[in-house]
Order: structure tokens, then sequence, then C-alpha cells
């Protein structure tokens, strides 16, 4: 949290680290944790989750602190097992749009709950500090790019309520700021990239395979 906003949060008895005032946007704030915290493994939830559900019966069931623990920990083993460095979780929490056979990805993106894995080489993801609404799917696209996979634990859903709550990065959200990140994606990732809006909701898709197509 900026360090104006410190004593909003005096009241959880939590420990507290504050990011200075200047660093302004999602982007910015997620290079900025990846600077100051050194740790092998690092994962980033925004404030707006409200619950981790486990999405393998045919009905969602909400995770304990101690069960959510261990499952971050968990993806972050199997993330840099596989040779990842970004990694993160289902977007939509409803049971059937998980393939059941296939309960793990290597191309889709992450976002709202972020996790990252510095590689050998204490190598880690750059968000673009250009972008302040729609930086973590370039920044998805950008590791495809450079790091061939990107870890998705398809199993698992961090649910939050999107692009509603004030304060944080809804100082920087605007029709016309989304509307020209979204023209600016869509120049620089062209066909990879699908930005669409469902029922009022806008719905992002990569097209960035990963697997050769078989025809028998």
């Amino acid at each position: 949290m900026p360090t104006s906003e410190a004593d909003h949060y005096a009241h959880t008895g939590l420990e507290i680290q504050t990011i200075p005032d200047e660093v302004a946007g999602i982007s910015a704030v997620r290079n900025w944790v990846l600077r100051h915290f050194t740790e092998d493994a690092v994962v980033m939830l925004d404030d707006d989750i409200s619950a981790c559900v486990c999405m393998v019966s045919l009905r969602c069931r909400k995770l304990s602190v101690a069960e959510t623990l261990a499952m971050l920990e968990n993806s972050a083993w199997c993330a840099r097992g596989a040779g990842a460095r970004l990694f993160g979780w289902h977007q939509r929490s409803d049971p059937r749009l998980l393939q059941r056979n296939d309960p793990f990805g290597v191309n889709h993106w992450v976002g709202g709950a972020v996790g990252v894995v510095r590689d050998e080489k204490g190598g880690v993801p750059k968000w673009d500090e250009l972008l302040k609404c729609k930086c973590d799917i370039d920044a998805t696209l950008q590791e495809l790019m450079d790091n061939r996979l990107v870890w998705n634990e398809a199993r698992f859903c961090f649910v939050q309520e999107r692009d509603k709550n004030l304060g944080g990065n809804s100082l920087y959200r605007s029709e016309d700021r989304i509307a020209t990140e979204k023209r600016h994606l869509k120049r620089k990732w062209k066909s990879h990239i699908r930005l669409e809006t469902y029922k009022s909701q806008d719905r992002t898709a990569m097209d960035v395979p990963r697997r050769q197509s078989v025809k028998l």
C-alpha cells in the first residue's frame, strides 16, 4: 500500500509493508515488489480478492487459509519444475469451465493473483509501467515470447470483483485509458490477443498455441 495510506490498515494487526507514493499503478507496483523482495518465489494478490476456491468437484469449495497457503507453495514448485517464471490460476470460478483431463496449462494469461519464480540467474518478468489497467495480459504475452511458457494451475481460482473497488488502481482507470490501452495491445500483439465484451464485461483471450495439432 502507499505510505500515505498505512494508517488505514493499522487496525488489521498485520505486518505492513508500504510502497513509496511515487510508485503509481499496478505495473509499477509489481516491478517494485519484485525489486524489493528477493525471495525465490513471490505471489501478489489483488486487494479485492475475497476467496480461493477449488473447482475439481461439481460445486466450488472455498479453501481455508492453511489450504490456500499450501496450494500457493505447491503451484510455485510446479512452475519452477516446468521452467516457468510466471504462474497463476483460473480466471473464472465456474467448475463447468475446468477440463478435468487438462488441469494445467502453459499458455494462459494470469491476473489478479500473480506468482513469480526467479530463474537461475535471478531474472523475473517485467511489467510495462506505461500500462495502468491492461498490464497483466501484456506481461503474460511478453513472458510467453521471452520464456515460452507461463504456468497455469486451472484447478483453483481466486474470486474477486474486478474493476469495481474504489482506491488503488481505480485512480488510473477510465474508459478512455482502457480503450487506449486496448488499442495499444492490439497493435503490439495483433492476432495473438482477442479483446471482447460480453454482457458489459471485458473478456480477454490469447491465441498462443504451445501444442502441435494432431489430426487422425
